[in-house]
C-alpha cells in the first residue's frame, strides 16, 4: 500500500494517469511505481483524507457516531435475520421439515392396474372397497405362509426390497402393522405400494430433558418446548407425552394402539404373480386405530390447472414408455388408446401434438415420433414426471366428484367462496375441505369444528366446513340466529378475542375427546 506522501491531488483541468507522463517519456517507471494519483473530482471515487502522522482519535463521541451511522444505514439488518433464522430452525427442525418417505417400485412406476389413468364410475363408487364376495359353501384351502429371509433385504433400499407386486404380499411372513381408520370415509388414502411412517413424537419436559423414549413400533422424534405441534393448531403433544403418529406426504393423524383378541386373525387373498389365487391366514401382531386424518396437501378441484398438468404428464409417461420399447421409437395412436379409455383418437392426437410430430413422409409415414428438438428421457426421468401422491389426490378428487354427481349436484363447485346457498354435501367436497383446513392451519380461515361436517357424527372429530364471516365461529350449543348489538363490539357481530378463545377451547375439547375415546389401556410397557 502507498504511504500518504505518495498520494497526489489534481485540479479540474489536469489530466493524470496512474503513472506520470514525464516518467513514461523518460523511461523512469520504477520511481513512479509506488505512487498513486487521485482525482478528487472523480464522481466514482469516495475519499476520506487523514494525516498519517496524526494518531486516530477514538473518543467516546466518535464511537457513538459510528454506532449511529451503522444503525442508520444498516439496511440489510443481518444480525436480526441471523437471530430469526436460528430461532426459526430451532422451532421447525422436527415438525415442519418433511421426513423422507420411500415408495415401492410398483408405486414409483405407477404400475397398472394399481394406478389407473382415470377411475371408472364403479371404481369411484367403491374406492378402496373392492367387491369381494365368497359364496356360501365355498371350500377355502389356506396355503402355508412363505418364509422371507432377512438377509435377502440387507443393504437394499425400499424400492429394491419391494421391486414387484409379489414382494408386497403379506403371504411371505414379513412383519406388518394393521391400521384401522376411525373415519368411514378418510379424506385421503394411500394407494397400493405407497410408503408411510409411524413417528412417535415426544415433547421435552424441560430444556434440560435429554431423554429419548423408544417404542417397539415407529421412529422417535423429540420436540423442544418451543417446537410447533406436528398437528399444527389442531392437536397437541404435551410435555413428557408420546403421541404415535401416522405420517406421509398426504395426511397426518394420531394413532392409538389396540388390544388384539386371541380369536382374531387376518385372512389374505393373493392373486396374480403367476400363482393364481391363494389364501393365507395370519395372526395380527400390531393393531392401531387411526384418528381423524388431517390433510397435508390440498386436493385439486376438478377443473384446476393441477389436474390438466398431471393429465398431460401422465400421457407423456405412457407415450415415452411405449417409445422406449419400440425399436424405431415411434408409435401409433391406437397403441396408447387402451390406456386412455375416456379419450377418443381425435383427442389423443391433439394432446400428442404438444410434444410429438406426425410423420407424413418417409419410412415412418403414419407414425408419431418425438420432436427433433427433444430427447427421449430415461426411466428415472419418466418416473419423476408424476409422483404417486399426485395420482392419489386426483383419484380422491374423482371420488368426491362422483359422489356429488350421484347426489344430483353435477360435478360440484370449485370452492366455497360463494358460501351462501351451498348444501352440506357441496361444502364437504374434498377439494374444498382440504383447502379450508390448510388455510385454517395458516390462520387464514376458521372452521366450524362441529356440526354437520363432523365425520364422527358425535363431536369426536373436526368439521372442516369454513365458518361464515358474517357470524363468525359459534361454540357448541351457542345459538346461531341470535341477534347481537354490534355497537358492543365496535361494529362487529362478535367479540374477536372471545371468539378466538372459544375456538381454541373447542379444538382442545374435540382433540381430547377423540384421544379419550380411541385410547384403550394396554398392559404392555410400550403403550
Amino acid at each position: 500500500m502507498p504511504s500518504a506522501d505518495d498520494i497526489y491531488w489534481v485540479d479540474d483541468d489536469e489530466y493524470v494517469s496512474g503513472v506520470g507522463d514525464d516518467a513514461i517519456l523518460e523511461g523512469n517507471l520504477e520511481e513512479q511505481a509506488n505512487r498513486v494519483v487521485l482525482d478528487l473530482n472523480d464522481v466514482q471515487l469516495l475519499v476520506d483524507a487523514q494525516r498519517a502522522d496524526r494518531p486516530k482519535k477514538t473518543s467516546k463521541s466518535m464511537a457513538i457516531g459510528e454506532q449511529l451511522f451503522q444503525k442508520r444505514y444498516n439496511i440489510s439488518n443481518d444480525q436480526a435475520y441471523d437471530l430469526l433464522k436460528e430461532n426459526y430452525q430451532s422451532r421447525v427442525r422436527s415438525t415442519i421439515g418433511n421426513l423422507t418417505i420411500d415408495h415401492s417400485m410398483v408405486a414409483n412406476r405407477l404400475q397398472s392396474p394399481y394406478y389407473k389413468v382415470k377411475l371408472s364410475k364403479s371404481q369411484a363408487r367403491s374406492f378402496h372397497r373392492p367387491n369381494f364376495v365368497i359364496r356360501p359353501n365355498t371350500v377355502i384351502h389356506f396355503s402355508r405362509v412363505r418364509h422371507r429371509k432377512k438377509k435377502k433385504d440387507k443393504g437394499k433400499d425400499i424400492a429394491q426390497i419391494f421391486a414387484s407386486s409379489k414382494d408386497l404380499s403379506l403371504g411371505d411372513g414379513s412383519q406388518y402393522v394393521m391400521l384401522e381408520y376411525s373415519e368411514e370415509y378418510p379424506t385421503v388414502m394411500s394407494n397400493f405400494g405407497m410408503g408411510s411412517k409411524i413417528i412417535n413424537y415426544y415433547r421435552k419436559k424441560s430444556n434440560e430433558d435429554e431423554s429419548r423414549p423408544k417404542l417397539n413400533i415407529g421412529e422417535t422424534y423429540v420436540l423442544g418446548s418451543q417446537d410447533r405441534s406436528p398437528f399444527w393448531n389442531f392437536g397437541f403433544v404435551e410435555p413428557g407425552e408420546i403421541v404415535p403418529t401416522y405420517y406421509n406426504r398426504l395426511v397426518r393423524a394420531p394413532i392409538f394402539k389396540q388390544q388384539v383378541n386371541s380369536t382374531d386373525f387376518l385372512m389374505i387373498r393373493s392373486t396374480g404373480g403367476g400363482e393364481g389365487q391363494k389364501y393365507y391366514l395370519r395372526s395380527i401382531p400390531n393393531l392401531y386405530t387411526v384418528g381423524q386424518t388431517l390433510p397435508v396437501t390440498e386436493i385439486p378441484s376438478p377443473r384446476s390447472r393441477r389436474v390438466t398438468t398431471a393429465s398431460k404428464n401422465r400421457l407423456k409417461m405412457v407415450v415415452f414408455r411405449v417409445l422406449r420399447k419400440s425399436e424405431n421409437e415411434r408409435i401409433l395412436v391406437k397403441g396408447i388408446s387402451s390406456h386412455f379409455p375416456d379419450q377418443n383418437d381425435m383427442q389423443n392426437r391433439q394432446r400428442l401434438k404438444e410434444f410429438m410430430e406426425y410423420q407424413r413422409t418417409g419410412e415412418d409415414q403414419g407414425y408419431w415420433k418425438i420432436k427433433a428438438t427433444d430427447t427421449l428421457p430415461n426411466e428415472d426421468g419418466i418416473r419423476s414426471m408424476v409422483h404417486p401422491e399426485e395420482i392419489t389426490l386426483l383419484e380422491t378428487m374423482q371420488v368426491g366428484q362422483q359422489f356429488l354427481e350421484d347426489a344430483g349436484y353435477g360435478g360440484g363447485k370449485e370452492d366455497d367462496e360463494q358460501h351462501e346457498g351451498m348444501s352440506t354435501e357441496e361444502k364437504l367436497a374434498p377439494w374444498i375441505t382440504s383447502k379450508n383446513f390448510i388455510n385454517a392451519t395458516q390462520g387464514k380461515a376458521m372452521l366450524e369444528l362441529h356440526g354437520e361436517g363432523d365425520p364422527s357424527g358425535c363431536s369426536l372429530a373436526f368439521s372442516f366446513i369454513r365458518t361464515s364471516m358474517k357470524g363468525g365461529f359459534k361454540a357448541m350449543g351457542e345459538p346461531t340466529d341470535e341477534k347481537v348489538d354490534k355497537s358492543k363490539y365496535g361494529g362487529h357481530s362478535y367479540n374477536v378475542a372471545l371468539q378466538q378463545k372459544a375456538y381454541e377451547e373447542e379444538i382442545a375439547r374435540i382433540w381430547n375427546a377423540q384421544k379419550k375415546d380411541l385410547t384403550v389401556p394396554v398392559a404392555s410397557a410400550d403403550s
